[in-house]
């Protein structure tokens, strides 16, 4: 049954590669194979007043290049939502080129410090099995004075390959804003306390209709409104105990230890703001009319 939820989760698609993994069945039967893997999120937008209806994907730019972990791709691959219940092991989704040879085509932010980036796609009926592409609009996106500390947000994303059958599936999660510069909100991440995951990198930040505002009485909006991308997870290394005691481990001809760390991720995050995402499209855009 549609909801209203599906138009969100419909513009919100998976952004992967292949990779050839282990699989462990219920009876212990362990097969290798080719499997979609995520990489992160990513959110298709349509932007007003273009004549050639160009959909635009957005996501966390360390989606797409990320130098301190040695990732630039020049291909990936997208997963719609509605392939949802085809198994991640089955279909690999649509592929997308970013760059070849010395030529780049997706675009970063104008600001070399904001993590998003952008890629206009163009994608046959064929291949993605819908004649016209879901999109978020200008229209959909809210404001700054609806970002505020203690806002109720909802939040989608793919951490990851889910469900019985390894279905790549976007995740519904619920959040609150943790915390909002107070003196520039519209240009300034944001903290989400809403158990997000390394997948959930560029994935949409959206806030319902109804709630309790900034001054702390209940208001509505008409719609559901576009908040920001998700583009960071916070981790904590923490040291591996044993008797209370921190477990290291000594290389050869290192005299001293080295201490065991375990990621924990504490499920908050960092967004930018819906501002920001404006203009990376606006710049995007204006680059591609040159």
């Amino acid at each position: 049954m549609a909801g209203w939820i599906d138009r969100w989760r419909d513009a919100t698609v998976a952004i992967g590669h292949t990779e050839q993994v282990e699989i462990r069945y219920a009876n212990g039967r362990l097969v290798k194979k080719k499997m979609f893997v995520v990489a992160g999120t990513g959110v298709i937008f349509g932007l007003q007043d273009d004549p050639t209806h160009t959909p635009w994907l957005v996501t966390a730019k360390h989606v797409f290049q990320d130098t301190h972990n040695q990732w630039a791709p020049s291909h990936l691959q997208l997963r719609f939502s509605w392939f949802d219940e085809k198994p991640a092991t089955q279909y690999f989704g649509v592929g997308i080129t970013l760059r070849r040879g010395t030529k780049q085509y997706w675009i970063s932010h104008p600001n070399t410090k904001v993590d998003l980036a952008c890629l206009p796609l163009s994608l046959t009926k064929k291949q993605t099995g819908r004649k016209i592409m879901p999109e978020i609009r200008f229209g959909d996106f809210g404001t700054a004075e609806e970002i505020y500390e203690g806002a109720p947000l909802m939040l989608l994303g793919y951490p990851e390959a889910v469900g019985p059958d390894l279905s790549a599936k976007a995740l519904v999660r619920q959040g609150i804003v943790s915390w909002v510069s107070p003196t520039k909100p519209e240009s300034t991440l944001f903290y989400i306390d809403g158990h997000i995951f390394p997948g959930n990198s560029g994935g949409p930040v959206f806030k319902l209709p109804a709630g309790i505002d900034r001054q702390g009485h209940f208001a509505t909006r008409g719609d559901v409104s576009f908040l920001g991308i998700v583009t960071q997870t916070r981790i904590h290394q923490l040291p591996l105990l044993a008797g209370g005691q921190e477990i290291g481990i000594t290389f050869q001809r290192k005299k001293l230890p080295h201490t065991l760390l375990s990621q924990n991720y504490t499920g908050t995050g960092l967004a930018e703001p819906v501002f920001r995402v404006k203009q990376l499209l606006s710049s995007a855009v204006k680059r591609k009319k040159r």
